[in-house]
């Protein structure tokens, strides 16, 4: 629901350059393009981190960007926001893959973009352009935990025309090919993919969910188009979306009861129409003993080949990356070294047909 990760290192003050800004006006469906121009580098002063309510602990992170190009959309008359960054030019490569990652409730795109750090170099390198955008206030209105929020954090705004017209927009430009988009999300951004794939199945090429499981409601309600690619993680000690299916600010109350992770994965299983499960396999060691391992589940013979995974972190919490481990952070429980986030998820899109991580 709330903090995956954090920014790669906390800061009282923080310097931000803001990059460049494309403004754009229109509907998913029908974009007039125009270039707004560069905005001068400025400094963003971040406040210190009061001793509030530990359920208050995200809001008060530091919101700084630290590269990539801002991009704005005007969707169904509200301007929204995203940062995007786009390979480098090349002869005669045209449109590449596009990676719409969608941040965990509290933060935003470029708070998640910066905890991936390595993302968008590996990701220039490979080709593949990636798109960070804002929700419209603190959390995505994935049209379930949305609706069980208190009013004052409940999400109103059209999420999936903002995608809609996110990628309209990134397909217009040439950036990126309509029929490689993948979508991937984390905590709230996870349960807000789930909620676009179930509608949007024949316009992506992959989802992948970090945190996150699907709606009490998704039996009855979701009904992807075509099998898809999907690769879940999740931890099986996290304690805001419980591997039971519990949603609560770091354990304090319960906000809803959605699937469990093993009814989620199950539920993609029989989505994509898959025959069987493989014995579950570990991925390589690259912490100490103590630190939260990951056991690799994968259905097969599902329709089309596609790829239905689920990586458990055994005793892994509400945490992205292990990155820094500051004690106020430690409340979300623990993160595993063995999986780098954002290898992983480039791995997946590139490779759909592989067990990321596992290596060759």
């Amino acid at each position: 629901m709330t903090l995956a990760g954090h920014p790669r290192r906390f800061r009282r003050t923080c310097r931000c350059e803001a990059g460049t800004e494309r403004r754009i006006a229109g509907r998913a469906g029908s974009c007039p393009w125009a270039e707004a121009g560069r905005s001068a580098p400025r400094r963003r002063h971040c406040g210190a981190v009061p001793a509030l309510l530990v359920t208050l602990l995200l809001l008060l992170l530091p919101a700084c960007d630290d590269g990539g190009t801002r991009l704005s959309v005007v969707s169904h008359g509200v301007e929204r926001r995203a940062t995007v960054d786009r390979p480098a030019a090349r002869p005669a490569a045209g449109p590449r893959p596009l990676l719409v990652v969608l941040h965990a409730g509290l933060l935003s795109g470029a708070q998640t973009r910066g905890e991936l750090e390595r993302l968008p170099a590996m990701a220039s390198q490979a080709g593949v352009a990636l798109a960070f955008p804002d929700a419209e206030g603190l959390f995505w209105n994935d049209g379930s935990l949305s609706q069980a929020l208190p009013r004052a954090l409940s999400a109103a705004g059209d999420d999936i025309g903002f995608l809609d017209a996110l990628i309209a927009a990134l397909v217009a430009d040439g950036t990126a090919d309509p029929a490689a988009v993948h979508i991937a999300g984390v905590s709230n951004g996870g349960m807000m993919a789930l909620r676009y794939a179930c509608s949007r199945a024949d316009r992506l090429a992959s989802l992948a969910v970090f945190l996150a499981t699907m709606p009490p409601e998704a039996e009855r309600d979701c009904r992807p188009a075509r099998p898809l690619p999907v690769l879940m993680v999740a931890g099986t000690a996290d304690p805001v979306v419980r591997w039971t299916g519990e949603v609560g600010p770091a354990g304090i109350a319960g906000l809803q009861r959605r699937m469990s992770v093993p009814e989620t994965f199950g539920f993609w299983r029989r989505a994509n129409r898959c025959a069987g499960l493989a014995p579950a396999r570990p991925l390589p060691r690259r912490g100490r003993g103590s630190q939260p391992g990951v056991l690799v589940h994968a259905a097969s013979g599902c329709a089309g080949g596609v790829s239905t995974l689920l990586y458990e972190v055994r005793g892994g919490g509400h945490r992205l990356s292990a990155g820094d481990d500051w004690t106020l952070l430690r409340l979300l429980g623990r993160a595993t070294p063995d999986i780098d986030p954002g290898a992983l998820l480039l791995e997946f899109v590139i490779e759909p047909g592989r067990l990321p991580g596992l290596g060759r």
